[in-house]
């Protein structure tokens, strides 16, 4: 093929010398059979089929340590490609917290808390970190002053409610040591965002702190903070209910059980949107489908919700798992679909594809989307 379009030049050339011999000729019919041949030639040659672009798939979230902030042992969970493996941790904490994939290392308490401090008097003990599998612990804060902690994704620091005689502060520590106060009058009902830039957290009644109620964003650098929410949750919250971002970090979910029946709330973190979490007619109609979740995990499309449901047939459960699909406003549901029954969420196995769960029998199980 090249070769022929090569010569091409060369025998445009000779049939342009050719009619400019014929007597009273122009050329004008010969350039237009020249023009039809390059046309007819360019028309046969083969050409090389596009590559398709590569299909994205989604792969596993790191491999990580998990266990339940309420249970006690020395046992965790290794969540890994779809697989857990109930494993033995280095130590035994008090209050388990937080462990980091980057840096692979544990937050937690020595010891369980048996005292109060700040001036709601909430429950406080220490701070340690340890490696794992293997590792000698360090004392991080060894003062009974921590409420609850939280590792930055990065792994370069962790994120922590201290206690004084006056107030709860919402703190970062670096691993270098530095240590840099966000915001003060905090509830313990916080979340870090997936690239760790910002932190949500409420301010309530309930913990003898002034402030308005609500639902707060700061940068984790420091500087100014946003109120997103106005919702008051009247000190009902904890670690595992707390505010959770949407991957793409614009918007968040607050469990709000300060009044009965409870709501989630739905707002945008740069407080451009405050509202509850909404249903069709139809849907609303549906005990469980139309019933607000307790806890929730957004889809990485932004449009659906994975929520435990805030409705059980018998006294004190079982939930039911359900996937919702929101509408293009982002907070109205218009459809759900039940993944499971008796099941407490932990993360993403895929994001949007499977995630782990705990079920009645304190087994962790994967769960698979339709």
């Amino acid at each position: 093929m090249r070769r022929l379009v090569g010569a091409l030049p060369f025998l445009a050339s000779a049939l342009a010398a050719v009619a400019c011999a014929f007597p009273g000729g122009d050329g004008g019919a010969i350039e237009t059979g020249v023009a039809a041949t390059l046309t007819s030639v360019a028309a046969a040659a083969p050409t090389e089929p596009p590559t398709p672009a590569p299909t994205p798939t989604a792969a596993p979230l790191p491999a990580r340590l998990w266990k339940s902030y309420s249970s006690g042992g020395d046992t965790g969970w290794w969540l890994e490609n779809g697989t857990a493996i109930e494993v033995t941790l280095p130590v035994e904490p008090g209050q388990y917290y937080d462990y980091n994939s980057v840096n692979g290392k544990i937050l937690y308490a020595s010891h369980f808390a048996t005292s109060g401090a700040g001036p709601g008097n909430l429950a406080v003990s220490d701070l340690w970190m340890v490696d794992y599998p293997s590792g000698t612990p360090l004392a991080l804060i060894p003062n009974d002053t921590v409420v609850e902690a939280l590792w930055a994704p990065d792994g370069s620091g962790f994120l922590y409610i201290g206690a004084t005689p006056t107030t709860y502060e919402l703190r970062y520590r670096s691993l270098a040591g530095e240590d840099r106060l966000l915001a003060s009058s905090v509830a313990p009902t916080w979340g870090v965002s997936p690239s760790g830039s910002q932190v949500a957290f409420t301010r309530e009644t309930g913990y003898e702190v002034p402030g308005a109620p609500g639902l707060f964003v700061v940068s984790t650098a420091g500087g100014p903070e946003t109120m997103v929410s106005s919702a008051e949750r009247h000190g009902t919250g904890s670690i595992e209910d707390r505010p959770t971002w949407s991957a793409d970090e614009t918007r968040l979910a607050l469990p709000n059980y300060g009044y009965a029946p409870g709501t989630l709330v739905i707002a945008a973190a740069d407080g451009s949107l405050d509202t509850t979490l909404g249903f069709t007619p139809e849907l609303a109609a549906d005990p469980v489908l139309g019933s607000y979740p307790q806890t929730v995990l957004w889809h990485p499309d932004g449009q659906q919700l994975v929520g435990v449901s805030n409705y059980a047939e018998g006294m004190g459960g079982p939930w039911a798992l359900v996937l919702y699909q929101l509408d293009d406003d982002g907070h109205t549901v218009v459809s759900g679909a039940r993944l499971g029954t008796g099941l407490s969420i932990i993360d993403w196995n895929v994001s949007g594809q499977s995630l782990f769960a705990l079920d009645e029998n304190g087994q962790v199980v994967l769960v698979s989307l339709p």
